[in-house]
């Protein structure tokens, strides 16, 4: 099965943030576009096993929430097999007190 792969609006900002950090700081334009060639190729690989990784102790809407790392990089995504759907929740960086923001996060959408 391939499953399709969908962003919440917060993942994308999360996405555009960090290539528009990269742009701010680097000044450099084709790496902030291979920053976000990396993000879709890297969320890709979701679509033929999402399960792969681990899930964390945290849920959205019902659904586990899964983490997938990345370089320096967090996905976090949940698997919806009914719709043959994997959302990415948010992205953030592994230097990041995730738990915290992912709380704070999930506790908004509630």
């Amino acid at each position: 099965m391939t499953y399709k792969i969908k962003y919440t609006r917060s993942s994308a900002q999360d996405i555009r943030n960090m290539k528009e950090y990269i742009l701010r700081t680097f000044k450099y334009r084709e790496l902030g576009e291979r920053f976000t060639e990396k993000m879709k190729v890297a969320t890709s690989k979701l679509k033929t096993f999402p399960k792969g990784y681990g899930t964390i102790d945290f849920q959205y809407r019902g659904y586990d929430i899964y983490l997938k790392p990345y370089r320096t990089y967090l996905f976090f995504y949940i698997v919806d097999e009914a719709n043959a759907t994997v959302t990415i929740l948010r992205v953030l960086q592994d230097g990041m007190n995730w738990k915290f923001i992912l709380k704070r996060w999930l506790e908004e959408k509630q």
